[in-house]
C-alpha cells in the first residue's frame, strides 16, 4: 500500500459552514495525515456571486489520482455540485497536489494552476507547507506567497461550527497583519 502525499482545496459559497464541515468528515474516510488550514472568506472572482469559504488541507491517501478525482467529484455532487459554471457553488474540491507529479495526468492539471493566481489557494497551501517547492519551481510556497500576493482580498474565519478535529496550523495571522488579508483589486484574476 502506497501513501501520497496529497493538498486539496475547499470551497463553498451555499450553506459555507454546513458544506465544508461534512465535507471534511466525508474526507476522512480514504484520508489519513490530516492537517488544516484555517477558513478563510473571500469574495467570489467577479464579485457578482455570494462570498466563499477556504481552506487549504494536506493528507496522504492509498487512492491512485484516478480513484483519488472520481472520489472527490462524488464528494461535490452529493453536495449538489453540477459541472459547468455555477453561480451558487455548495462545495468544490480541487486536488492542488499529488505527490511530486507534474502535467496532465489521467485528466487532472497537476500542480494546479490556481495555486499562483488566487490567494484563498496559494495562501493557505504556504501556511501548512511554507518550504515546499512546486515542482520545478525554485522558490517555496512562502516565497511565492510573498512574490505574487494574487488576489481577492481574505478575510480570517473563526470556527463557530464545528469543523472535525484535524491538525490546524497557521491559526493565527503574521505578526503586524491586519485582520484581513489586503490584496490590490487590481490582482483579481479572471
Amino acid at each position: 500500500m502506497t501513501n501520497h502525499r496529497i493538498y486539496l482545496g475547499l470551497g463553498s459559497n451555499v450553506e459555507r459552514e454546513r458544506h465544508i464541515e461534512i465535507a471534511l468528515t466525508m474526507l476522512e474516510e480514504h484520508l489519513e495525515n490530516i492537517r488544516c488550514s484555517p477558513v478563510y472568506e473571500s469574495i467570489s472572482l467577479d464579485g457578482d456571486h455570494p462570498p466563499f469559504y477556504n481552506l487549504v488541507m494536506s493528507a496522504t491517501t492509498d487512492l491512485n489520482i484516478r480513484e483519488l478525482v472520481v472520489w472527490i467529484k462524488g464528494i461535490e455532487h452529493l453536495h449538489g455540485r453540477r459541472s459547468g459554471m455555477q453561480r451558487l457553488i455548495t462545495l468544490d474540491i480541487d486536488l492542488l497536489l499529488f505527490d511530486g507529479l507534474t502535467g496532465d495526468i489521467e485528466g487532472v492539471q497537476l500542480p494546479r494552476a490556481e495555486i499562483l493566481t488566487r490567494s484563498f489557494v496559494l495562501y493557505p497551501l504556504q501556511l501548512l507547507a511554507p518550504k515546499l517547492h512546486l515542482p520545478e519551481c525554485k522558490i517555496s510556497l512562502a516565497e511565492l506567497w510573498l512574490k505574487l500576493k494574487p488576489g481577492p482580498e481574505l478575510m480570517p474565519v473563526r470556527y463557530p461550527f464545528g469543523i472535525p478535529p484535524f491538525q490546524l496550523v497557521g491559526s493565527t495571522l503574521p505578526a503586524g497583519q491586519s485582520k484581513s488579508i489586503r490584496l490590490p483589486a487590481n490582482q483579481l484574476a479572471s
